[in-house]
């Protein structure tokens, strides 16, 4: 997964493996990152096939303005067209409430249960509450006043579905907060694959999330959510055939758009040679875990072929995150000549739902996890935020070289697309000294742990939030600050040429 905490080596995570690649329809987003994208393989799409790709559930996120970490992974939300927009909700205006009751008609009390619910555990295992009300002016508690009175006022499921999404919205992915919508079943599949595949420490630590997500009344919900979107999209077809006398409508050919981009999708790497004997480029599009062995296959032979050469560069400015394993594999461990270690420390809350992902007693009785009131001094630690939260513990990223390394200068080119496992890659390498790092300052949480689940009681509906608030040496919170270039790129100059204006 995405991160470790309990075993002995970093593992593929699911941080954003799993999340990412499923059809993300959350609305997440990233505060920092202010224009709209949805990146699909590399490619910037139009809205219209990036929904037909992402497999919406057929309303905007109600987030706020601002972009998701990943593009058809967990990008905001968003509907297409306006006048697919209208379609909709003309075939919403015309469903009943009952018809509308797709996780099985709700009672009033049990949907004000399920958003206590969500509350209260934000409250007690959310460790970026202090950050977000200050980030993005999401203040808990009087959300939770505001959108209690709008939970008290549906009238049927998918209304109840909505506002719980323009809640969890307003936070903008602070954290990794996020509600799912139509992902849960290949998420869901992927974790069971890879917790059967997994052994020993990994699987003990993987099979909490692994039970917690595979519920009887989760798996209930999902499954409607499927055949309730199915249905509105069977029923604008109807409406688009009726309007243009049978002529195809837009959500075919954005579908046929959509296959026709998907064939054409480049590989996740590129390599290339800029200037031969002196400078290679290497372009690594997302870290995803099941693209690795294929990706090595292209890697290490070019890594082979350019060792000699002076200048080396590394591009993820488009790069949304993946697995952690990814980089340190195929990225660090060939390349480096030493062993690079980056401490990095993680603070968490002492909440119920915390213990059944951290483990904190087992930690705490081991010596792992110390109250945060031990902490070593850290003249950049925010302490609103570290009192907000119970315990902490070290974690010493270590990698090894695989290979013969490189001597000549190695380049990252970094910016705010640079997330999570991303994140992680810019603040290791910069603090390793692995990489000079070039382009724009880096959106955050690169430090942390596989996001968490809160499961509502009575929807199952799932939301999913970072555990751990991450902080470097120093106590720079990752989420917050990201991680600052070497060479900023002037407004206007891409990240690469600034690079080879530095290399000339």
């Amino acid at each position: 997964m995405r991160k470790r905490t309990w075993a002995a080596a970093r593992q593929p995570g699911s941080r954003v493996h799993g999340k990412v690649w499923h059809g993300g329809d959350e609305g997440k987003e990233l505060p920092r990152i202010r224009e709209k994208r949805m990146w699909l393989g590399g490619i910037c799409l139009g809205v219209s096939v990036a929904v037909a790709a992402c497999g919406t559930d057929g309303r905007n996120a109600g987030a706020r303005e601002t972009t998701d970490i990943q593009s058809v992974q967990d990008l905001q939300e968003t509907t297409g067209t306006q006048n697919e927009e209208a379609l909709r909700e003309q075939v919403l205006s015309e469903m009943t409430d009952e018809q509308k009751n797709w996780m099985g008609g709700l009672s009033r009390e049990q949907r004000l249960a399920d958003f206590e619910s969500l509350c209260k555990g934000l409250q007690e295992n959310y460790p970026y509450v202090k950050l977000a009300a200050r980030q993005v002016g999401a203040d808990l508690d009087a959300l939770e006043t505001e959108y209690r009175s709008k939970v008290e006022q549906c009238e049927n499921d998918d209304a109840f579905f909505y506002v719980l999404k323009d809640f969890v919205g307003t936070f903008s992915y602070t954290g990794h907060l996020a509600l799912w919508g139509r992902r849960y079943e290949s998420e869901l599949a992927d974790k069971r694959e890879y917790v059967e595949k997994s052994g020993g420490e990994e699987r003990e630590r993987m099979e909490p999330y692994l039970s917690t997500l595979d519920n009887p009344v989760s798996h209930r919900t999902y499954a409607s959510m499927t055949k309730y979107y199915q249905e509105i999209d069977c029923r604008m077809e109807e409406k688009r055939a009726e309007e243009n006398g049978g002529a195809r409508g837009e959500s075919t050919e954005a579908a046929g758009e959509t296959a026709a981009v998907e064939e054409a999708m480049p590989v996740n790497v590129e390599t290339k040679i800029l200037e031969p004997g002196k400078t290679a480029y290497v372009f690594i599009d997302i870290f995803d875990y099941e693209q690795m062995e294929t990706d090595r296959e292209i890697l290490l032979p070019f890594y082979e072929e350019v060792k000699d050469y002076e200048n080396l560069i590394i591009d993820i400015t488009n790069n949304l995150g993946g697995s952690m394993r990814y980089f340190d594999e195929l990225v660090a461990a060939p390349l480096t000549k030493e062993t690079l270690t980056v401490p990095g420390y993680q603070l968490f809350k002492g909440g119920e739902n915390n213990e059944t992902f951290l483990r904190i007693k087992k930690g705490v009785a081991s010596g792992l996890y110390q109250p945060v009131s031990e902490l070593p001094p850290m003249p950049e630690l925010n302490p609103e935020d570290a009192a907000d939260c119970d315990w902490f513990w070290r974690e010493d990223y270590t990698v090894k070289p695989s290979g013969a390394g490189f001597d000549g200068k190695i380049w990252l080119l970094v910016s705010e697309n640079n997330y999570s496992s991303s994140e992680y890659a810019a603040m290791f390498s910069k603090a390793s000294g692995f990489a000079t790092l070039v382009g724009r300052k880096t959106s955050g949480d690169g430090i942390g742990t596989d996001p968490a689940y809160l499961i509502l009681p009575n929807s199952g509906l799932v939301v999913q939030y970072s555990p751990m608030y991450g902080v470097t040496a120093d106590g720079s919170g990752s989420e917050e600050h990201g991680t600052e270039p070497d060479f900023v790129s002037p407004e206007g100059e891409s990240a690469l040429e600034t690079c080879l204006g530095l290399i000339k």
